[in-house]
């Protein structure tokens, strides 16, 4: 199926128009990987030159509660976003800044205080990339 075809069903099964604008942050998304909120906005400007940066925010901000994308939080950087799919973890170079997915660790093992009960975990290597090395 197109992405885009798979986009706009996805979109529509959460309750969500499937704006042209919507669509092309899915699509700036698909393409790059992980993009943060800047990376975005200069690159939807480009089709839909008159759109703000709140316009941006707010549609990221509603795909976020939808669950159709995911914010990866990096550390002492801008907060990446990428279009949700299979549970991985992240691998994140401390030079230049790019996310890559890695495979998730089948096991922790982390020594939680009693009574915690553990729902979901996220792992992020932070180190050096091949490329920065």
């Amino acid at each position: 199926m197109e992405k885009s075809v798979h986009y706009a069903d996805l979109l529509k099964q959460k309750g969500l128009k499937s704006t042209p604008q919507r669509m092309a942050m899915l699509r700036i998304m698909e393409t790059k990987g992980h993009a943060d909120i800047d990376e975005i906005y200069q690159e939807i400007k480009k089709d839909f030159v008159s759109i703000s940066l709140a316009t941006v925010y707010k549609n990221i901000n509603t795909l976020l509660d939808e669950g159709i994308i995911q914010e990866i939080k990096v550390p002492q950087k801008k907060s990446k976003f990428e279009i949700a799919k299979y549970k991985h973890s992240h691998f994140v170079c401390e030079r230049c800044g790019e996310v890559y997915d890695v495979q998730r660790p089948k096991k922790l093992n982390i020594e939680l205080p009693e009574g915690f009960e553990p729902r979901e975990a996220s792992v992020m290597v932070v180190g050096v990339c091949k490329r920065c090395h």
